[in-house]
């Protein structure tokens, strides 16, 4: 599986490794040199683990498929790129949910339809619902408490938003207006 790893410096010391998830993401993790390994999960399940024997840090279910692939930090360093592919990202799958439907990961990053129960809102609602706030970048709902303990959330201009990933906390922080800006419209 081809999951196009790219990596990019972000100081002598840092780098910043992305890759395109099977479900249509693209998440991205920072590693700063010397680090044990550095560790990211997508919204569909899937971990990616960064660093010396990353492949040693992965733990996901059987079910799961492993991918790991060498590289040379930029400071001269070898180190691994190591991915956990869930069953949800696999094209001649649908995995069912805890409703017994199954999800389409195929056009890209389907969160829903609504159907499902949950307000996936028109980007203006940061909390959704009672408990769960609305992605600015990918448009997912996501629960609040949950993105709170994983360190998903950030304040700007007095407002809280919560993310589904490490990638989209990263992106909105790259540049918070775009997401922000009344004609964006959410996606992955």
């Amino acid at each position: 599986m081809d999951l196009a790893l790219q990596i990019k410096p972000r100081s002598e010391d840092a780098l910043l490794a992305s890759y395109d998830c099977p479900c249509g993401c693209n998440p991205r993790l920072p590693y700063q040199r010397g680090a044990e390994h550095a560790v990211d999960g997508c919204c569909c399940g899937n971990q990616f683990v960064v660093g010396p024997q990353a492949a040693d840090h992965i733990h996901a279910p059987e079910s799961f498929g492993r991918e790991v692939q060498s590289f040379q930090a930029p400071w001269g360093e070898p180190l691994q790129a190591a991915w956990a592919i869930g069953p949800s990202t696999d094209p001649n799958a649908a995995p069912e949910d805890s409703h017994g439907r199954g999800h389409d990961h195929g056009n890209g990053h389907d969160h829903g339809d609504g159907e499902d129960g949950h307000d996936h809102g028109d980007g203006d609602d940061v909390g959704a619902q009672a408990g769960s706030a609305t992605d600015p970048v990918c448009g997912m709902t996501v629960e609040i408490a949950t993105a709170t303990e994983k360190g998903l959330s950030t304040e700007n201009e007095g407002v809280t938003y919560y993310f589904c990933g490490r990638g989209c906390l990263l992106e909105f922080g790259d540049d918070p207006k775009k997401y922000l800006d009344p004609s964006y419209v959410p996606s992955m």
